[in-house]
């Protein structure tokens, strides 16, 4: 594990962008202001934040660059399910760093699953991954991967390296409720029955490494939720995607505070949920 002997003491945690360039920019211009008063300004992005290998993926890439240095800010991302993992794994190749990172571009780091680091005394794990439910409209090979999914090996190896205090991934585990509503009528229920596999294999690795907080994207939409999985109290965040303003919350990473916008916190509030069986 890397940790950090000057770690941040506030983050910007962002949920899915999807490649959005003008959405992206426009978070990433509010860095400043956010975290105003920070000697280093991190970003922490929950996935699908948009690696493509076209043109216009690329100059997405070359965009961020340019907005990360105008702002002396830097962001670390998760891999999610709609990302290109042909061009991630070339990524990795080429520009992985001593600390377990990958340096995608200057200011720009990949964290691929398993990767973890301290802050504050606290064991932070990122475990990116979840199903596309609209796999149906996609096409193997062109906007859809199997690698979109974490699998039992990558949890059995995850999980050997023991317990993380917060854990960071793309997907939800399993045993957080949530009511999605009438689900578009071009989802394949098979896409459905995946989804909730991958959630329980991931709330397989939360019952192994036992974190206290859980903060994900890919359900598109933002929420605190007091969860009991059968260990203790764990803290589980959603935040939005792209376009909506919950999609960016700061976070106190010294106290695991979230910091509330204009006196009101914008965020959903559930009541406890327990996983039955």
């Amino acid at each position: 594990m890397t940790v950090e002997t000057e770690p941040p003491r506030r983050i910007l945690v962002a949920g899915d962008w999807h490649g959005n360039e003008d959405w992206a920019l426009n978070v990433i211009r509010r860095v400043p202001g956010l975290l105003a008063g920070e000697p280093r300004r991190l970003i922490l992005h929950l996935g699908d934040f948009g690696i493509w290998p076209d043109r216009a993926g690329l100059a997405y890439l070359a965009r961020i660059t340019e907005v990360l240095a105008e702002t002396g800010a830097e962001l670390w991302f998760i891999d999610g399910n709609h990302e290109d993992f042909g061009l991630l794994a070339k990524l990795d190749a080429d520009g992985a760093t001593g600390d377990g990172r990958v340096r995608v571009r200057p200011r720009l780091y990949h964290l691929p699953r398993g990767y973890r680091w301290g802050w504050h005394g606290r064991a932070w794990l990122g475990c990116g991954g979840a199903v596309s439910l609209d796999k149906a409209v996609r096409t193997a090979g062109v906007d859809w991967s199997p690698e979109e999914e974490i699998t039992a090996a990558q949890v059995t190896a995850i999980s050997a390296a023991g317990h993380a205090d917060v854990l960071v991934s793309h997907d939800c585990p399993a045993g957080v409720q949530h009511d999605l509503g009438r689900l578009p009528p071009g989802w394949d229920p098979a896409d459905l029955a995946r989804s909730h596999a991958h959630q329980q294999r991931l709330r397989d690795l939360v019952d192994a490494v036992r974190p206290s907080y859980v903060m994900h994207g890919h359900l598109h939409r933002a929420y605190h939720q007091d969860c009991d999985f059968g260990y203790g109290p764990v803290r589980v965040t959603g935040l939005a995607a792209d376009g909506r303003l919950r999609n960016f919350a700061v976070l106190d990473v010294s106290a695991m505070q979230w910091e509330p916008r204009g006196g009101r916190s914008g965020w959903a509030r559930r009541r406890p949920g327990r996983h039955r069986g």
